[in-house]
Protein backbone atom coordinates (compact mmCIF):
# COMPACT_ATOMS: atom_id res chain seq x y z
CA UNK A 1 0.00 0.00 0.00
CA UNK A 2 1.62 3.29 -0.87
CA UNK A 3 2.31 5.53 2.29
CA UNK A 4 1.85 9.12 1.25
CA UNK A 5 -1.15 11.23 2.04
CA UNK A 6 -4.44 9.36 3.89
CA UNK A 7 -7.70 10.79 5.14
CA UNK A 8 -8.42 11.16 8.62
CA UNK A 9 -10.31 8.04 9.43
CA UNK A 10 -14.09 7.40 10.13
CA UNK A 11 -15.82 7.64 13.23
CA UNK A 12 -15.40 4.60 15.15
CA UNK A 13 -17.28 1.66 15.25
CA UNK A 14 -19.26 1.27 18.11
CA UNK A 15 -18.67 -3.09 18.40
CA UNK A 16 -16.61 -5.40 16.87
CA UNK A 17 -19.22 -7.03 14.86
CA UNK A 18 -20.29 -3.72 13.34
CA UNK A 19 -16.71 -2.92 13.05
CA UNK A 20 -15.82 -5.91 10.96
CA UNK A 21 -18.98 -5.88 8.42
CA UNK A 22 -17.99 -2.08 7.35
CA UNK A 23 -13.95 -3.40 6.86
CA UNK A 24 -13.79 -3.13 2.73
CA UNK A 25 -10.14 -3.73 2.15
CA UNK A 26 -9.62 -0.70 -0.08
CA UNK A 27 -6.50 1.58 0.75
CA UNK A 28 -7.66 4.67 2.53
CA UNK A 29 -8.30 7.96 -0.36
CA UNK A 30 -5.72 10.05 -0.89
CA UNK A 31 -5.97 13.64 0.90
CA UNK A 32 -5.43 17.09 -1.39
CA UNK A 33 -1.80 17.63 -1.24
CA UNK A 34 -1.23 19.24 2.06
CA UNK A 35 1.44 21.34 -0.37
CA UNK A 36 -1.14 23.55 -1.33
CA UNK A 37 -1.88 24.68 2.46
CA UNK A 38 0.11 28.35 3.36
CA UNK A 39 3.42 28.58 3.49
CA UNK A 40 3.45 28.98 7.38
CA UNK A 41 2.07 25.36 7.83
CA UNK A 42 5.69 24.31 7.07
CA UNK A 43 7.82 27.32 9.39
CA UNK A 44 10.35 26.81 12.01
CA UNK A 45 9.56 27.51 16.01
CA UNK A 46 8.35 31.08 15.95
CA UNK A 47 9.38 33.92 18.60
CA UNK A 48 7.50 33.81 21.46
CA UNK A 49 6.86 36.00 24.54
CA UNK A 50 8.05 34.20 27.43
CA UNK A 51 6.14 35.61 30.07
CA UNK A 52 3.01 35.06 28.44
CA UNK A 53 3.91 31.75 27.85
CA UNK A 54 5.21 30.57 31.38
CA UNK A 55 2.00 32.16 32.75
CA UNK A 56 -0.22 30.52 30.87
CA UNK A 57 1.92 27.43 31.18
CA UNK A 58 0.98 27.54 35.44
CA UNK A 59 -1.89 28.85 34.85
CA UNK A 60 -3.32 25.96 33.02
CA UNK A 61 -1.45 23.36 35.70
CA UNK A 62 -3.07 25.20 38.39
CA UNK A 63 -6.50 24.85 37.51
CA UNK A 64 -6.70 22.08 35.34
CA UNK A 65 -3.93 19.54 36.44
CA UNK A 66 -5.24 16.08 37.57
CA UNK A 67 -4.02 16.33 40.96
CA UNK A 68 -4.67 19.00 43.56
CA UNK A 69 -2.33 16.76 45.87
CA UNK A 70 0.52 17.01 43.84
CA UNK A 71 0.56 20.86 43.48
CA UNK A 72 0.17 20.92 47.01
CA UNK A 73 3.00 18.64 47.66
CA UNK A 74 5.54 20.23 45.27
CA UNK A 75 3.99 23.83 46.25
CA UNK A 76 3.35 24.15 42.51
CA UNK A 77 3.53 28.17 42.59
CA UNK A 78 6.26 28.79 44.64
CA UNK A 79 8.09 26.07 41.96
CA UNK A 80 7.21 28.14 39.23
CA UNK A 81 8.15 31.65 40.58
CA UNK A 82 11.43 30.23 41.24
CA UNK A 83 12.00 29.15 37.88
CA UNK A 84 10.15 31.87 35.94
CA UNK A 85 13.16 34.15 35.96
CA UNK A 86 15.27 31.05 33.90
CA UNK A 87 12.36 30.91 31.57
CA UNK A 88 12.53 34.47 30.55
CA UNK A 89 15.57 35.05 30.32
CA UNK A 90 16.28 31.70 27.54
CA UNK A 91 18.21 33.14 24.65
CA UNK A 92 15.49 31.11 22.29
CA UNK A 93 12.74 29.68 22.53
CA UNK A 94 13.46 25.85 22.52
CA UNK A 95 16.17 26.82 25.43
CA UNK A 96 12.71 27.71 27.74
CA UNK A 97 10.86 24.86 26.65
CA UNK A 98 13.70 22.64 28.07
CA UNK A 99 13.26 25.25 31.42
CA UNK A 100 9.31 24.39 31.44
CA UNK A 101 9.66 20.62 30.87
CA UNK A 102 11.95 20.43 33.99
CA UNK A 103 9.78 22.41 35.69
CA UNK A 104 6.81 20.20 34.66
CA UNK A 105 8.37 17.20 34.87
CA UNK A 106 8.61 17.52 38.79
CA UNK A 107 4.94 16.98 38.65
CA UNK A 108 5.93 13.40 38.14
CA UNK A 109 2.92 12.53 36.02
CA UNK A 110 2.60 11.30 32.23
CA UNK A 111 0.63 13.38 29.67
CA UNK A 112 1.58 16.32 30.71
CA UNK A 113 4.58 18.26 28.75
CA UNK A 114 4.78 21.83 26.71
CA UNK A 115 5.65 20.40 23.06
CA UNK A 116 6.52 22.97 19.86
CA UNK A 117 6.10 22.44 16.46
CA UNK A 118 9.73 20.67 16.69
CA UNK A 119 8.70 17.85 18.81
CA UNK A 120 6.78 14.39 17.02
CA UNK A 121 4.46 14.69 19.80
CA UNK A 122 3.02 18.02 18.76
CA UNK A 123 1.51 16.65 16.00
CA UNK A 124 0.75 13.32 17.76
CA UNK A 125 -1.24 14.94 20.33
CA UNK A 126 -3.08 17.68 18.16
CA UNK A 127 -3.85 14.81 15.91
CA UNK A 128 -5.57 12.26 18.25
CA UNK A 129 -7.46 15.08 20.35
CA UNK A 130 -8.36 16.67 16.72
CA UNK A 131 -11.55 18.34 17.37
CA UNK A 132 -11.80 19.74 20.86
CA UNK A 133 -12.68 23.35 21.65
CA UNK A 134 -8.85 23.68 23.41
CA UNK A 135 -6.95 23.42 19.95
CA UNK A 136 -9.79 24.46 17.15
CA UNK A 137 -8.71 27.71 16.86
CA UNK A 138 -4.88 26.33 16.40
CA UNK A 139 -5.59 23.58 14.21
CA UNK A 140 -7.75 25.50 12.14
CA UNK A 141 -4.95 28.10 11.94
CA UNK A 142 -1.95 26.39 11.35
CA UNK A 143 -3.57 23.34 9.05
CA UNK A 144 -6.17 25.35 7.01
CA UNK A 145 -6.88 23.86 3.64
CA UNK A 146 -6.12 19.96 4.56
CA UNK A 147 -8.34 17.33 6.75
CA UNK A 148 -5.79 17.26 9.81
CA UNK A 149 -2.62 17.95 11.49
CA UNK A 150 0.71 16.97 9.03
CA UNK A 151 4.42 17.26 9.64
CA UNK A 152 6.72 16.51 6.65
CA UNK A 153 8.95 12.99 7.36
CA UNK A 154 10.10 10.11 6.25
CA UNK A 155 8.60 7.64 8.29
CA UNK A 156 11.28 7.14 11.15
CA UNK A 157 11.09 8.10 14.53
CA UNK A 158 14.55 8.92 16.93
CA UNK A 159 15.82 8.98 19.84
CA UNK A 160 18.75 11.47 20.91
CA UNK A 161 21.49 9.91 22.98
CA UNK A 162 24.50 11.65 24.00
CA UNK A 163 24.42 14.16 21.41
CA UNK A 164 23.67 11.48 18.75
CA UNK A 165 20.28 10.63 16.83
CA UNK A 166 19.24 6.53 16.62
CA UNK A 167 16.38 5.33 14.42
CA UNK A 168 14.07 3.89 17.67
CA UNK A 169 11.01 2.98 14.96
CA UNK A 170 10.28 2.39 11.24
CA UNK A 171 6.45 3.17 10.12
CA UNK A 172 6.33 -0.48 7.79
CA UNK A 173 5.42 0.70 4.50
CA UNK A 174 7.15 4.38 4.88
CA UNK A 175 9.48 5.52 2.23
CA UNK A 176 12.21 5.37 5.73
CA UNK A 177 11.39 1.38 5.02
CA UNK A 178 11.28 1.58 1.51
CA UNK A 179 14.58 3.09 1.54
CA UNK A 180 16.41 0.46 4.03
CA UNK A 181 16.84 2.70 7.13
CA UNK A 182 16.63 0.08 10.61
CA UNK A 183 16.47 0.24 14.24
CA UNK A 184 19.23 1.42 15.85
CA UNK A 185 21.01 3.41 12.38
CA UNK A 186 22.76 6.44 13.86
CA UNK A 187 21.72 9.66 11.72
CA UNK A 188 24.53 11.75 11.13
CA UNK A 189 23.26 14.24 8.27
CA UNK A 190 20.19 15.11 6.05
CA UNK A 191 21.04 16.56 2.94
CA UNK A 192 24.89 17.17 4.70
CA UNK A 193 23.31 19.11 6.94
CA UNK A 194 22.64 18.17 10.96
CA UNK A 195 19.85 16.07 11.56
CA UNK A 196 16.71 17.24 13.52
CA UNK A 197 13.27 15.54 13.69
CA UNK A 198 11.09 17.80 11.85
CA UNK A 199 12.86 21.03 11.13
CA UNK A 200 15.36 18.61 8.52
CA UNK A 201 12.40 18.01 6.33
CA UNK A 202 10.98 21.44 6.41
CA UNK A 203 10.13 22.96 2.88
CA UNK A 204 11.10 19.48 1.26
CA UNK A 205 8.05 17.31 1.38
CA UNK A 206 7.24 15.54 -2.40
CA UNK A 207 10.91 15.58 -2.81
CA UNK A 208 13.65 12.93 -2.00
CA UNK A 209 16.99 13.57 0.60
CA UNK A 210 19.96 12.07 1.54
CA UNK A 211 20.05 10.58 4.80
CA UNK A 212 23.38 9.97 6.05
CA UNK A 213 23.25 7.20 8.36
CA UNK A 214 25.89 4.90 10.49
CA UNK A 215 24.50 1.32 10.75
CA UNK A 216 27.81 -0.10 13.12
CA UNK A 217 29.80 1.91 15.88
CA UNK A 218 33.00 1.99 13.13
CA UNK A 219 31.30 1.76 10.08
CA UNK A 220 31.86 3.62 7.56
CA UNK A 221 28.24 6.08 6.63
CA UNK A 222 25.91 5.27 3.95
CA UNK A 223 23.67 7.43 2.70
CA UNK A 224 20.04 6.58 2.05
CA UNK A 225 17.50 8.40 -0.68
CA UNK A 226 14.63 9.09 0.57
CA UNK A 227 10.80 10.42 -0.48
CA UNK A 228 9.43 13.18 2.36
CA UNK A 229 6.10 13.26 2.87
CA UNK A 230 3.08 14.65 4.55
CA UNK A 231 2.63 12.29 7.59
CA UNK A 232 -0.59 12.57 8.98
CA UNK A 233 -0.42 10.58 11.98
CA UNK A 234 -3.97 9.22 12.79
CA UNK A 235 -4.22 7.89 8.59
CA UNK A 236 0.00 6.70 8.76
CA UNK A 237 0.01 4.68 11.98
CA UNK A 238 -3.08 2.96 10.77
CA UNK A 239 -1.61 2.36 7.20
CA UNK A 240 1.83 0.90 9.12
CA UNK A 241 -0.66 -1.07 11.05
CA UNK A 242 -1.77 -2.88 8.02
CA UNK A 243 1.64 -2.96 6.09
CA UNK A 244 3.20 -4.70 8.99
CA UNK A 245 0.99 -8.02 8.73
CA UNK A 246 3.11 -10.69 7.71
CA UNK A 247 3.52 -14.76 8.36
CA UNK A 248 6.86 -16.10 9.80
CA UNK A 249 7.11 -19.63 8.70
CA UNK A 250 9.20 -21.59 11.22
CA UNK A 251 9.63 -24.95 12.50
CA UNK A 252 7.00 -26.29 10.43
CA UNK A 253 4.33 -23.57 12.64
CA UNK A 254 3.06 -20.46 10.70
CA UNK A 255 3.13 -17.69 13.11
CA UNK A 256 1.46 -13.88 12.95
CA UNK A 257 3.19 -10.74 13.02
CA UNK A 258 0.73 -7.65 13.72
CA UNK A 259 2.58 -4.16 14.61
CA UNK A 260 -0.03 -2.15 16.23
CA UNK A 261 0.96 1.14 15.99
CA UNK A 262 -1.78 3.09 17.81
CA UNK A 263 -5.32 1.93 19.76
CA UNK A 264 -7.61 4.01 18.53
CA UNK A 265 -8.46 2.03 15.01
CA UNK A 266 -9.64 -1.14 15.45
CA UNK A 267 -10.38 -1.83 11.64
CA UNK A 268 -6.93 -1.61 10.92
CA UNK A 269 -5.86 -4.44 13.23
CA UNK A 270 -8.82 -6.78 12.06
CA UNK A 271 -7.42 -5.60 8.21
CA UNK A 272 -4.18 -7.08 9.69
CA UNK A 273 -5.46 -9.75 10.47
CA UNK A 274 -7.78 -10.79 7.89
CA UNK A 275 -4.80 -10.49 5.52
CA UNK A 276 -2.56 -13.10 7.41
CA UNK A 277 -5.68 -14.99 8.61
CA UNK A 278 -7.55 -16.65 5.83
CA UNK A 279 -9.99 -17.67 8.61
CA UNK A 280 -10.19 -14.70 10.41
CA UNK A 281 -13.48 -13.03 10.20
CA UNK A 282 -13.64 -11.26 6.52
CA UNK A 283 -10.75 -13.61 5.59
CA UNK A 284 -10.75 -15.28 2.56
CA UNK A 285 -10.51 -18.87 3.06
CA UNK A 286 -9.71 -20.67 -0.45
CA UNK A 287 -8.93 -24.63 -1.25
CA UNK A 288 -5.98 -25.58 1.03
CA UNK A 289 -5.77 -22.62 2.75
CA UNK A 290 -3.73 -22.67 6.24
CA UNK A 291 -4.96 -21.21 9.49
CA UNK A 292 -2.31 -19.77 11.42
CA UNK A 293 -1.21 -21.34 14.43
CA UNK A 294 -0.30 -18.31 16.82
CA UNK A 295 0.12 -14.80 16.36
CA UNK A 296 2.43 -12.55 17.89
CA UNK A 297 0.87 -8.89 18.44
CA UNK A 298 3.46 -5.85 18.64
CA UNK A 299 2.96 -3.09 21.05
CA UNK A 300 5.74 -1.39 20.96
CA UNK A 301 4.95 2.24 19.63
CA UNK A 302 4.74 6.05 21.19
CA UNK A 303 0.90 6.57 20.88
CA UNK A 304 -2.54 5.69 22.66
CA UNK A 305 -5.40 6.34 21.99
CA UNK A 306 -8.78 4.94 23.83
CA UNK A 307 -9.99 1.85 26.15
CA UNK A 308 -13.15 1.44 23.99
CA UNK A 309 -10.23 0.61 20.94
CA UNK A 310 -7.99 -1.43 23.42
CA UNK A 311 -11.23 -3.55 24.11
CA UNK A 312 -12.29 -3.97 20.66
CA UNK A 313 -8.94 -4.89 19.76
CA UNK A 314 -8.89 -7.57 22.76
CA UNK A 315 -12.04 -8.91 21.36
CA UNK A 316 -10.65 -9.97 18.12
CA UNK A 317 -7.64 -12.25 20.45
CA UNK A 318 -9.69 -14.83 21.98
CA UNK A 319 -12.96 -16.02 24.43
CA UNK A 320 -11.80 -14.34 27.58
CA UNK A 321 -15.04 -12.81 29.83
CA UNK A 322 -14.86 -8.59 29.69
CA UNK A 323 -14.37 -6.53 30.59
CA UNK A 324 -11.13 -6.94 30.51
CA UNK A 325 -9.49 -4.97 33.39
CA UNK A 326 -12.18 -5.87 36.13
CA UNK A 327 -13.08 -2.54 37.87
CA UNK A 328 -11.67 0.51 36.36
CA UNK A 329 -12.59 3.85 38.32
CA UNK A 330 -11.31 7.28 37.05
CA UNK A 331 -10.43 10.46 39.39
CA UNK A 332 -10.78 13.89 38.88
CA UNK A 333 -7.88 16.11 40.41
CA UNK A 334 -9.79 16.13 43.69
CA UNK A 335 -9.77 11.95 44.16
CA UNK A 336 -12.95 11.76 43.36
CA UNK A 337 -14.71 9.58 41.33
CA UNK A 338 -15.42 10.66 37.91
CA UNK A 339 -16.45 7.37 36.52
CA UNK A 340 -16.71 3.65 36.91
CA UNK A 341 -16.26 0.36 35.15
CA UNK A 342 -18.14 -1.90 36.73
CA UNK A 343 -16.51 -5.68 37.17
CA UNK A 344 -19.49 -7.31 35.22
CA UNK A 345 -18.67 -10.64 33.16
CA UNK A 346 -19.42 -11.39 30.10
CA UNK A 347 -19.04 -14.15 28.55
CA UNK A 348 -17.31 -13.76 24.88
CA UNK A 349 -19.75 -16.94 23.57
CA UNK A 350 -22.73 -14.76 23.51
CA UNK A 351 -20.82 -12.74 20.91
CA UNK A 352 -21.32 -13.72 17.25
CA UNK A 353 -17.86 -13.21 16.14
CA UNK A 354 -15.34 -15.50 16.40
CA UNK A 355 -12.11 -13.90 17.48
CA UNK A 356 -8.56 -15.71 16.71
CA UNK A 357 -8.23 -19.22 18.48
CA UNK A 358 -3.95 -19.75 18.19
CA UNK A 359 -1.63 -19.28 20.92
CA UNK A 360 -0.98 -15.32 21.32
CA UNK A 361 1.87 -13.43 22.62
CA UNK A 362 2.24 -9.64 22.95
CA UNK A 363 5.69 -7.60 22.69
CA UNK A 364 5.76 -4.58 25.22
CA UNK A 365 8.80 -2.29 26.14
CA UNK A 366 9.15 1.44 27.53
CA UNK A 367 7.35 2.97 24.90
CA UNK A 368 4.15 1.20 25.01
CA UNK A 369 2.11 3.83 27.20
CA UNK A 370 -0.86 4.96 27.68
CA UNK A 371 -4.15 2.90 25.78
CA UNK A 372 -1.24 0.49 24.30
CA UNK A 373 -0.40 -0.44 27.98
CA UNK A 374 -3.92 -0.30 29.50
CA UNK A 375 -4.67 -3.11 26.58
CA UNK A 376 -1.16 -5.03 27.54
CA UNK A 377 -3.05 -5.10 31.30
CA UNK A 378 -6.33 -6.32 29.90
CA UNK A 379 -3.99 -9.16 27.44
CA UNK A 380 -2.37 -10.59 30.39
CA UNK A 381 -5.35 -9.88 33.23
CA UNK A 382 -7.44 -12.22 30.77
CA UNK A 383 -4.71 -14.82 30.35
CA UNK A 384 -4.42 -14.39 26.49
CA UNK A 385 -0.38 -15.54 26.60
CA UNK A 386 2.71 -14.00 28.02
CA UNK A 387 4.17 -10.82 27.45
CA UNK A 388 7.86 -10.70 26.29
CA UNK A 389 9.93 -7.36 25.83
CA UNK A 390 10.47 -5.00 29.05
CA UNK A 391 8.46 -2.99 31.53
CA UNK A 392 5.74 -0.13 29.79
CA UNK A 393 5.85 3.12 30.96
CA UNK A 394 3.88 3.55 33.28
CA UNK A 395 2.26 6.42 31.39
CA UNK A 396 -1.79 5.65 32.43
CA UNK A 397 -3.36 9.26 32.67
CA UNK A 398 -5.95 11.16 30.48
CA UNK A 399 -5.07 14.26 28.61
CA UNK A 400 -6.54 17.28 27.07
CA UNK A 401 -4.67 19.58 25.04
CA UNK A 402 -4.50 23.47 25.47
CA UNK A 403 -3.16 26.48 23.33
CA UNK A 404 -0.62 28.14 24.51
CA UNK A 405 1.12 31.42 23.03
CA UNK A 406 2.79 31.47 19.98
CA UNK A 407 1.05 28.53 18.71
CA UNK A 408 2.60 25.77 21.24
CA UNK A 409 1.13 23.21 23.00
CA UNK A 410 0.38 22.28 26.66
CA UNK A 411 -0.68 18.72 27.11
CA UNK A 412 -2.25 18.80 30.57
CA UNK A 413 -3.34 15.26 32.50
CA UNK A 414 -6.80 15.75 33.85
CA UNK A 415 -8.19 12.37 34.82
CA UNK A 416 -6.62 9.48 36.72
CA UNK A 417 -7.04 5.73 36.61
CA UNK A 418 -7.04 2.96 38.72
CA UNK A 419 -7.52 -0.57 37.88
CA UNK A 420 -8.92 -3.48 40.41
CA UNK A 421 -7.94 -0.37 43.12
CA UNK A 422 -4.05 -0.30 41.49
CA UNK A 423 -3.09 2.78 39.70
CA UNK A 424 -0.86 1.74 36.20
CA UNK A 425 0.39 5.41 36.17
CA UNK A 426 4.11 5.60 37.49
CA UNK A 427 4.30 1.30 37.73
CA UNK A 428 2.98 0.35 34.46
CA UNK A 429 2.97 -3.46 33.10
CA UNK A 430 5.61 -6.11 33.50
CA UNK A 431 6.26 -8.87 30.79
CA UNK A 432 6.46 -12.27 31.47
CA UNK A 433 9.41 -13.35 29.72
CA UNK A 434 11.92 -9.70 29.79
CA UNK A 435 14.11 -9.74 27.17
CA UNK A 436 16.25 -5.97 26.24
CA UNK A 437 16.55 -4.68 22.87
CA UNK A 438 19.53 -2.60 22.92
CA UNK A 439 19.63 0.03 20.59
CA UNK A 440 22.69 2.00 19.30
CA UNK A 441 24.19 0.59 16.08
CA UNK A 442 21.26 -2.55 16.47
CA UNK A 443 21.27 -3.00 12.39
CA UNK A 444 18.11 -4.50 13.21
CA UNK A 445 18.26 -7.21 15.50
CA UNK A 446 15.23 -7.68 17.27
CA UNK A 447 15.69 -10.45 20.09
CA UNK A 448 12.43 -9.64 21.81
CA UNK A 449 10.74 -10.96 18.33
CA UNK A 450 13.07 -14.04 18.21
CA UNK A 451 12.19 -14.58 22.22
CA UNK A 452 8.69 -14.41 21.32
CA UNK A 453 8.94 -16.78 18.03
CA UNK A 454 10.89 -19.13 20.11
CA UNK A 455 8.32 -19.34 22.77
CA UNK A 456 5.98 -19.99 20.12
CA UNK A 457 7.75 -22.63 18.26
CA UNK A 458 9.92 -24.60 20.82
CA UNK A 459 9.43 -22.82 24.31
CA UNK A 460 11.77 -21.05 26.11
CA UNK A 461 14.28 -19.30 25.74
CA UNK A 462 16.90 -19.73 22.82
CA UNK A 463 20.81 -19.99 24.75
CA UNK A 464 22.33 -17.24 22.32
CA UNK A 465 20.11 -14.38 23.74
CA UNK A 466 21.67 -14.41 27.40
CA UNK A 467 23.66 -11.40 26.18
CA UNK A 468 20.42 -9.75 25.73
CA UNK A 469 19.04 -9.68 29.51
CA UNK A 470 16.67 -12.32 29.13
CA UNK A 471 14.96 -13.60 31.78
CA UNK A 472 11.41 -14.65 33.68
Amino acid sequence: MPFARFRKPTASIAAVVALISLLAFVAPSRAEAPVAAPAARSEAMPSVDLAKLFDAVVDTIDRKFVSEKILKDIDWQARAKAVRPAVLAAATTAEAVDSINQLLAELKTSHTDLATPDDYRYYFTLDALLGTAETKDLVAEKFWGVSGPYYPGIGAFTTSMDGRHFVDAVLEGSPADAAGLKFGDEILSVDGKPFTPIAAFRGKMDTTVDVEVRRSRNAEPQTHRVAVIPIMPSSAFSAATRASARVIERSGRRIGYVHVWQVRDPRSFAAALASIDPFFPTGKAQGDARRLDALIVDMRGRVGGSIGAASQMLDMLGTAEKPYWGQRRSLDRAGKDAGSSGDQTISRSTDPLQPFRGQTVMLIDERTRSAGEIMAHGFMRSRFGPLIGTPTAGAVTSGTLYAMPGGLVLYTAVVSHEFDGKPLEGTGVTPDIRVERPLPYAAGADPVLEAAITHLTKGGTPQWMNGYGVGR
